[in-house]
């Protein structure tokens, strides 16, 4: 397998994917529109770029309005539903219904193979390897895909589902597994349970860690944390339920590449991510919002990808950012100050309004219990412009997942 540092001979020139991206948009919506009720009243036929960018913005609460006004699927179907042979569902993190979503064969095979050749190929995966899956493999699709992807390598796949965290620390080390996927929160938290237990998985068979979920293996103290904790490179994945497998990090590991060859990308004026996506003509999306914040470039990658990259991965949601004296921040920003502090074990934004002022409290919990907030605070300042007040709860306070991890909390005054 040739390794995504080694730029390839027949790596395509922008132009090339773009001419590539419109032929295959083209190709699959001539038979959405003539069978998908959901689109055929919103699109058009797409000749060229300019009928593309006059398409609508698509947007979830769209998607969960015609589920619910046609449960349990909707009508955004291109095939009779005894054509698709999978159903998986957003995790509902956010508070919304769970979004449905289906897959037939060939969108299925489609989602696999965007896993082996994109995101198991930047961070050197083969089938030499055994693959540690921490996620409980409900109809979330987590890490279902990842799963079908390595199988499609050939590599040994192991899964974590229904398995309490010590069962998972002690499953992956007494089978010499050398690859985990999960959330970077519960990396970090398998890694505690390791060293509560007396475990040391930093001896352990691991040298590589794929993440999702969460912006954490894109954030530089974080991603360090993890890598410290194992003795293992970390690798950043996006994706999401509806849209499928959307980038991955490289070698480089400063960004996360989006894969133009099955997507096409754009970039609201706000720095929203907006994609279509070009192999789940099933239940396929359309400019489709994805809620996700970013900044990217076109410059040159030491991995030599000619993908467009997320610089320093996605940087957090729109219905993230809090403002505290008039400073807009994100969540990453704060995680990245605060996993610099290995005695913090877990956090959370706690946002309140206060007499028509934004007021932010980061709450604590620590693996000392009398540990001093005093330098965070003055680290969080000089690095934020603002002063975050730190409160320090008991272990166990806050609340543990291998799901995406919530940081901010919204507090009634």
């Amino acid at each position: 397998m040739r390794s995504e540092t080694e730029p390839s001979a027949t790596s395509p020139s922008v132009d090339e994917l773009r001419a590539l991206q419109l032929a295959k948009l083209r190709a699959g919506l001539t038979h959405v529109l003539a069978t998908n009720a959901f689109w055929r009243d919103r699109l058009h036929g797409v000749s060229g770029w300019d009928d593309f960018e006059r398409l609508p913005l698509t947007s979830k609460p769209e998607l969960l309005a015609d589920q619910a006004a046609h449960p349990p699927f909707g009508t955004n179907l291109t095939f009779p539903v005894d054509r698709y042979t999978r159903l998986h569902q957003t995790s509902g993190s956010s508070g919304d219904q769970p979004l449905r979503w289906l897959d037939t064969a060939d969108s299925w095979e489609w989602w696999t193979r965007i896993w082996a050749e994109h995101v198991y190929g930047a961070a050197g995966v083969t089938d030499a390897d055994r693959v540690f899956f921490a996620f409980s493999f409900g109809p979330f699709i987590g890490f279902w895909s990842a799963f079908g992807g390595a199988e499609r390598l050939g590599a040994l796949c192991i899964s974590g589902g229904a398995m309490t965290s010590e069962q998972r620390v002690r499953n992956m080390l007494d089978l010499g597994a050398t690859v985990l996927l999960c959330t970077p929160t519960y990396a970090l938290r398998l890694a505690d349970v390791a060293r509560e237990i007396g475990v040391n998985v930093s001896a352990a068979s691991i040298r590589t860690t794929i993440h999702a979920g969460e912006p954490g293996a894109s954030i530089p103290a974080t991603r360090a944390a993890i890598e410290a904790a194992y003795s293992a490179v970390s690798f950043d994945h996006t994706g999401m339920t509806e849209l499928g497998p959307t980038g991955y990090s490289c070698s480089a590991r400063d960004g996360v590449h989006l894969i133009e060859s099955e997507f096409i990308f754009e970039v609201a004026d706000d720095g929203e991510l907006i994609a279509t996506n070009l192999g789940r003509w099933g239940m396929p999306l359309f400019r489709y919002r994805t809620g996700d914040r970013v900044e990217v470039t076109r410059e040159p990658c030491a991995c030599g990808s000619p993908f467009l990259k997320v610089v320093g991965g996605i940087r957090g949601r729109v219905d993230d950012m809090f403002t505290v004296r008039g400073v807009n921040l994100y969540p990453s920003q704060v995680e990245d100050i605060v996993r610099r502090f290995p005695e913090v074990t877990e956090f959370v934004i706690e946002h309140r309004r206060e007499r028509r002022m934004d007021e932010v409290t980061l709450v604590l919990e620590s693996s000392r219990g009398s540990f001093a907030t005093e330098r965070l605070e003055a680290d969080l300042r000089q690095a934020l412009g603002v002063r975050l007040e730190c409160r320090v709860v008991a272990p166990g306070t806050l609340p543990k997942t291998e799901f995406k991890a919530s940081r901010v909390r919204r507090v009634s005054t």
